[in-house]
């Protein structure tokens, strides 16, 4: 763990990073350089950018020395994802919109859910749950982990049972087949990532992930569907619009 000197290091470089003041690829200076700036040994530095390492926002560069990683951050309406009858992907369109190219690597399972999962979906005992999984990339770089389950009997035989991309959005699948969903709960946290999320979203054990949970009704109050998203902290800001 660094010291008092090495955290105090660490928050002020990582506040340079996040009001980009220093953007990606940015060289920082070297550890002799940088002690003498702040009077301190370079082991005191070492532990500094240690920390800076762990959290995701530098990367080693070889002989090159030590840069900034951050990428871009993208914006996601959260409140029109599902609000809109424009027959498209919501979460392509968002990120189109910002310069992105995205895409989804889609793969998708029959499973016996958890406990949790048969409680949120109001599941008996034995009713199976398709998991429809996803990797969404921007640029071919991993940007979103988003899993998405549903009562299997509601949506056998529909394109969403199917491993390819429903450009016109799963919502619109539904709607088609008398289950339209009408209203959504949200739940967000932060945590460190899970093993699956260091290594499908290629970020470091210390980046925090914003875990956001979406639980969608039909009209008569049945659950329908959960949208399980795993956000890598450094490339998103969720966004909401609340109406009086």
């Amino acid at each position: 763990m660094a010291s008092g000197a090495g955290q105090r290091i660490a928050a002020e470089w990582a506040e340079k990073i996040d009001s980009g003041e220093l953007q990606h690829g940015d060289a920082l200076p070297t550890y002799p350089q940088l002690a003498e700036q702040y009077g301190v040994s370079q082991t005191v530095i070492r532990d500094a950018l240690k920390v800076l390492h762990q959290d995701g926002y530098l990367t080693a560069d070889g002989r090159r020395g030590t840069k900034v990683f951050r990428l871009k951050r993208y914006d996601l309406p959260m409140y029109v994802l599902e609000a809109d009858d424009r027959g498209r992907d919501a979460f392509d369109d968002a990120v189109r919109q910002q310069g992105g190219q995205p895409y989804q690597h889609i793969r998708v399972e029959t499973i016996i859910p958890s406990p949790e999962t048969r409680a949120a979906l109001a599941l008996d005992d034995g009713e199976l749950v398709l998991a429809r999984r996803r990797m969404r990339t921007i640029d071919g770089i991993p940007y979103c982990i988003c899993d998405s389950f549903f009562p299997y009997e509601l949506v056998k035989g529909t394109a969403i049972a199917d491993p390819t991309d429903i450009k016109r959005g799963g919502r619109h699948v539904l709607r088609e087949h008398g289950h339209e969903m009408v209203r959504h709960r949200d739940c967000i946290r932060s945590r460190r990532p899970h093993a699956r999320e260091i290594a499908e979203l290629e970020i470091p054990n210390g980046l925090p992930v914003i875990r956001h949970d979406r639980t969608s009704y039909a009209a008569d109050g049945q659950p329908i569907r959960i949208m399980a998203s795993s956000f890598p902290s450094d490339r998103w800001q969720l966004t909401y619009e609340v109406e009086k």
